[in-house]
């Protein structure tokens, strides 16, 4: 497994590149909500206008299951979130407690704890948001199918094949930062 923007990895011990905290937060605080609003949205028109579509019952499952699966990534990420922070930050935090002192080894088991926390849970956070991101291109496309006839019949299919070849190029980007780096 790699690190970067897609996921980063425990195994071997090896750290998220620096900046990666700040990418995923990003991704998971801004750009999720986001997604999941626009999914919803097209969920409300496809079930409002079940006629301008081809499939709209397996159009508006789909978009919710995009939808649950974008908050359940941001859930995660949330979660994951609690174990980032500095070395600095958690001797403070001890430092300012009544009592004896905390030895620094324990300070220093506890920080890599963390750590390895926040990176196994928000690996797990970006593989759900990857998913969610997929899920969205494949609704989108679907919801692009025309019904039968129409007047917007070649201009739709066009544009659903555009929104699938994006879809696709996001996969094979999501694979690259996995396997390929």
């Amino acid at each position: 497994m790699a690190e970067g923007i897609a996921g980063a990895s425990s195994a071997g011990g090896h750290a998220p590149q620096h900046g990666y905290g700040t990418a995923v937060k990003e991704a998971h605080f801004v750009a999720a909500p986001l997604l999941t609003a626009a999914a919803l949205s097209l969920a409300g028109v496809v079930g409002g206008a079940d006629t301008a579509f081809r499939w709209p019952g397996a159009t508006l499952i789909l978009l919710v299951i995009t939808a649950m699966t974008l908050i359940f990534s941001m859930q995660l990420a949330y979660r994951a979130r609690s174990y980032l922070f500095t070395y600095k930050e958690l001797k403070e935090h001890y430092e300012g407690l009544p009592g004896p002192d905390v030895p620094t080894e324990q300070v220093r088991q506890e920080y890599g704890d963390a750590q390895e926390k926040w990176v196994n849970g928000n690996y797990v956070a970006v593989l759900t948001y990857n998913a969610g991101t997929l899920l969205l291109g494949l609704g989108v496309t679907v919801s692009l199918f025309p019904p039968d006839g129409g007047e917007q019949f070649v201009a739709r299919w066009v544009a659903a094949g555009l929104v699938f070849v994006g879809t696709v190029a996001d996969a094979a980007w999501i694979v690259k930062q996995y396997w390929y780096r």
